[in-house]
């Protein structure tokens, strides 16, 4: 699937981001013509014509949701605000982090967001984590058809991914199955990195523990049933966590590694990738990381605490988690010490979710997902409308 979906294969990160955006499409947060009429203005190679062609198409479209609100017609609104947020995420994303438009873009991104969530089927409550000094900014969402405290996904965000990318990739399915769902600017992310300098640390439970004490504070939240999800660099975080909080009631680590190999991973990134993933890890330079233990991120010795039940999710195409991806994901599932523990490998399918955390089919994420969490007891309340979901 990699080679036949890939937009530039001879530029594997543009490309991957075009598969990225174009896996929102069938969802319904973005669009093929629109993408592909931006991709055919876009010489790869440059990155200010990918800026300059992703902000004209955000630019457009939000401006057909506009006069759609103007009209009363709050439904093209919501979905045109979408689709903007999401193409100014992709042109965010090459923009460097000492560029001064990096943070207006940020706050431009979650602009179109909250002018969408507005219409959203649940309108997300936005709150703050406190964490060193700052305040975290979230959204929680909590369906109002589901009465008593309910089981509550926790999503992070991945390494390149921003609070609102994560919840277009998973958080409507989740919601429209009964969960409580939550996601934030934890650090080395979107606003909290870029205006607030908080890197990503490896003790990750350093945050994300006060995401799950502010869950575990919320009466829509049933805190025997927090649930942790992570993909890419956060499928680390999950794990991470989940070894050193007994709170949660499962943990899913979606296309997440093992150990960091700097050498390795920064081998295959364009200098630009290099530089942004030193930055959200707070490294000044590439001597760094042989030579400071605050960068070795390695799931030894912690995976083997985990108790909860895990999940280990993994495309067979993944090329993002080097060296060895299926060797790396394996050593998670291996190695954790819970013996409530499945392992999906994504393959030999018609219908693609094959690369790096199903970025091209997110409804095989949402599948596996849901279906793993049925098969522990943590399964989706029922339907609107319905008393109880009729078992086969």
């Amino acid at each position: 699937m990699t080679i036949e979906f890939g937009h530039w294969p001879e530029n594997p990160v543009r490309s991957f981001q075009v598969t990225k955006i174009l896996g929102l499409a069938s969802l319904g947060f973005a669009d093929v013509t629109e993408i592909f009429e931006a991709c055919k203005r876009i010489d790869p190679e440059s990155d200010d014509s990918w800026i300059r062609e992703w902000l004209a198409t955000s630019r457009a479209v939000e401006k057909h949701g506009r006069d759609a609100e103007a009209t009363g017609n709050w439904l093209s609104a919501r979905n045109a605000y979408c689709r903007a947020c999401n193409y100014n995420r992709v042109a965010e994303f090459l923009i460097e982090a000492q560029d001064t438009r990096k943070i207006d873009l940020l706050k431009r991104t979650s602009e179109l967001f909250d002018a969408a969530s507005r219409y959203f089927d649940v309108v997300p409550e936005k709150v703050q984590i406190d964490y060193e000094g700052v305040k975290l900014e979230g959204y929680f969402f909590a369906p109002p058809w589901v009465q008593e405290p309910r089981a509550t996904v926790l999503s992070l965000n991945g390494g390149d991914c921003q609070t609102t990318e994560n919840y277009f990739n998973i958080g409507p399915a989740l919601i429209q199955s009964g969960y409580n769902f939550f996601v934030y600017d934890q650090p080395g992310t979107g606003l909290s990195l870029y205006e607030k300098g908080q890197p990503r640390r490896a003790d990750a439970e350093h945050f994300h523990s006060k995401a799950v004490d502010f869950l575990a504070s919320r009466p829509e939240v049933d805190a025997s049933k927090i649930i942790v999800f992570g993909e890419s660099f956060s499928g680390y975080d999950s794990l991470r966590l989940a070894s050193q909080d007994p709170r949660l009631a499962a943990v899913i680590s979606n296309g997440g590694p093992h150990k960091f190999n700097w050498g390795e991973m920064l081998k295959w990134m364009p200098p630009s990738y290099a530089a942004h993933a030193m930055h959200i890890l707070g490294a000044e330079s590439l001597d760094d990381f042989a030579n400071d233990p605050r960068f070795n991120y390695n799931l030894d010795g912690f995976v083997e605490k985990i108790e909860c039940p895990l999940l280990v999710v993994h495309g067979v195409e993944e090329v993002m988690v080097q060296p060895n991806p299926l060797h790396q994901a394996l050593t998670n599932y291996q190695q954790a010490g819970t013996s409530n523990k499945s392992f999906v490998a994504i393959e030999d399918r018609r219908l693609g979710g094959l690369e790096h955390c199903q970025v091209d089919n997110r409804n095989v994420t949402h599948e596996v997902v849901l279906n793993w969490l049925c098969s522990i007891g943590l399964g989706p309340a029922a339907p609107r409308g319905m008393t109880e979901i009729v078992q086969p």
